[in-house]
Formats: C-alpha cells, structure tokens, sequence
C-alpha cells in the first residue's frame, strides 16, 4: 500500500517551494490573500518567497525521506 502521507507531502513540498523560488524572483506579482499577512507586514515580499520556500522544502525533505523508507523496507520484502 503506498504511503499517501508522504506521497501527498513531497508534492505540496515541492509546489510550495516552487512558489516561494517564484514569490522570490517576481515580488511585485505577489497575490492579494499574501500581501495580507503578518509575514508581510513584517518582512514584505521576500519575506512571503523565503517562508514559502522554507516550509516547501522542510516538507519536501519530510516526505522524500519518509518515501525512501519505505521503498527501501518494501523493496527488502
């Protein structure tokens, strides 16, 4: 049975890291809903690029690594 979890994880991961790289190279393109947080109040929109990327990567690694274990303790079997 696949682990939906960390399937699910690695790929909202990797679209949030994604939109964090985009936040980060196109800044003054930035979606009304983000401009509205206190993230941006603080920190404007470079702020938003490197949370998103954060969070998109502390995910993406999450769920890859849950992923590689269990292809590895699937494969043993």
């Amino acid at each position: 049975m696949l682990p939906w979890r960390a399937l699910t994880a690695t790929i909202a991961g990797a679209v949030c890291t994604a939109q964090g790289v985009w936040t980060l190279l196109h800044p003054q393109q930035l979606a009304a809903v983000n401009r509205a947080g206190w993230l941006y109040e603080r920190f404007g929109a470079a702020g938003v690029g490197v949370g998103g990327l954060l969070i998109g990567l502390a995910m993406l690694v999450g769920g890859s690594v849950a992923l590689w274990r269990w292809w590895s303790r699937w494969r043993q079997r």
